[in-house]
């Protein structure tokens, strides 16, 4: 681009010019440092750009026209504003090209491209269904494997900010590191991870967090995270850094539980469609069936829920699953489509 043309530009001359659409349209870095240089060189310009500018946004945000008459109408008034800044003549010429302009704009909205205006607020939410699991690179290429019926958000533009994501249900991060420094971190080489009352700060490492019912749990897989969480008999926040293998549960605004993991890879089963436990009680596997599966689950007996099966569960399937149960703990499993009802044998 030359920026020297637009030392005599009018409106409906930035309006024609497609490099200039696009900067309003869908900016790049390249374009804004570009703009930037022009404002800068030619100060008297300022005015026309504005102009220019609320011309393309106004009529970008006509998403969809319903017939020929709405159509036509939007015409008319980009023809009216482009009649106040422009002899007839060059009205006339500029309109039908600035039409097209115009059309493609609206084809872009359509797709759901954000003002350029608001784009370092755009956000990206994505969500899992019952029994999905989904890998997810973000901006900075980490990666997030996300378990089912589970909720992951995060702001597109890392370049002048902390890298942050919000979660709810259950997923495992692989973040990628940026610090060569641990003594100098800049803003945006933190990584942070938001999950009820308590946020989990990175550098590069990889952990596996489960949040569900307002309770957090926190296994490290490897690397170091330092862990901020709501205490409540401190009436403050507290900070906790954990090492491989260190393994924590939040709940109620205190830690209920802290252990070391001889094998904290394990956590991350799920992620391979891989359904493990681990001493754990009948009410625990129910509760992952209905959390991450969508199951109903009836036991009829509620004293059943507190049945321990001892030793390690791993299976890969919910019917392997539902046989492992009767059998070790002597119970009657019987399901139809999403329904599970659990009797004593």
């Amino acid at each position: 681009m030359q920026l020297t043309k637009y030392h005599t530009y009018t409106v409906p001359d930035f309006l024609n010019d497609d490099d200039f659409v696009r900067f309003v349209a869908n900016p790049s870095e390249n374009d804004i440092i570009f703009w930037n240089s022009v404002v800068a060189a030619y100060p008297d310009q300022q005015e026309a750009i504005n102009e220019a500018s609320k011309i393309i946004l106004a009529y970008r945000k006509q998403d969809v026209f319903t017939n020929e008459a709405n159509q036509q109408k939007v015409w008319k008034n980009i023809e009216a504003s482009l009649q106040a800044q422009s002899a007839p003549k060059q009205k006339i010429f500029r309109l039908n090209r600035f039409m097209r302009v115009a059309a493609m704009l609206v084809l872009i909205s359509s797709v759901g491209i954000a003002l350029w205006v608001y784009k370092h607020n755009a956000k990206t939410d994505i969500a899992t269904a019952f029994g999905e699991v989904r890998t997810i690179t973000l901006p900075d290429n980490s990666i997030v494997i996300l378990n089912g019926n589970s909720k992951l958000s995060y702001v597109n533009n890392w370049n002048k900010k902390s890298r942050e994501v919000w979660i709810s249900g259950e997923g495992f991060f692989n973040v990628r590191h940026l610090n060569k420094d641990p003594r100098h971190i800049k803003t945006t080489e933190r990584f942070i991870v938001h999950c009820n009352d308590v946020s989990i700060e990175v550098l590069g490492t990889s952990f596996n967090v489960r949040t569900r019912h307002n309770k957090t749990d926190v296994g490290l897989i490897s690397g170091k995270i330092r862990l901020e969480y709501v205490d409540k008999a401190s009436n403050g926040k507290q900070l906790l850094v954990m090492k491989k293998g260190d393994y924590v549960e939040y709940a109620q605004k205190h830690l209920i539980e802290q252990k070391k993991l001889a094998v904290p890879e394990k956590l991350t089963g799920w992620t391979s469609h891989q359904l493990v436990f681990n001493n754990t009680t009948l009410a625990k596997i129910c509760e992952v069936l209905t959390d991450d599966y969508g199951y109903h689950i009836d036991i009829q007996n509620p004293k059943l829920s507190d049945l321990k099966i001892e030793g390690e569960i791993s299976v890969s399937n919910v019917d392997e699953l539902l046989e492992t149960i009767s059998t070790t703990l002597s119970v009657k499993v019987k399901y139809t489509d999403k329904n599970i009802t659990i009797t004593e044998n």
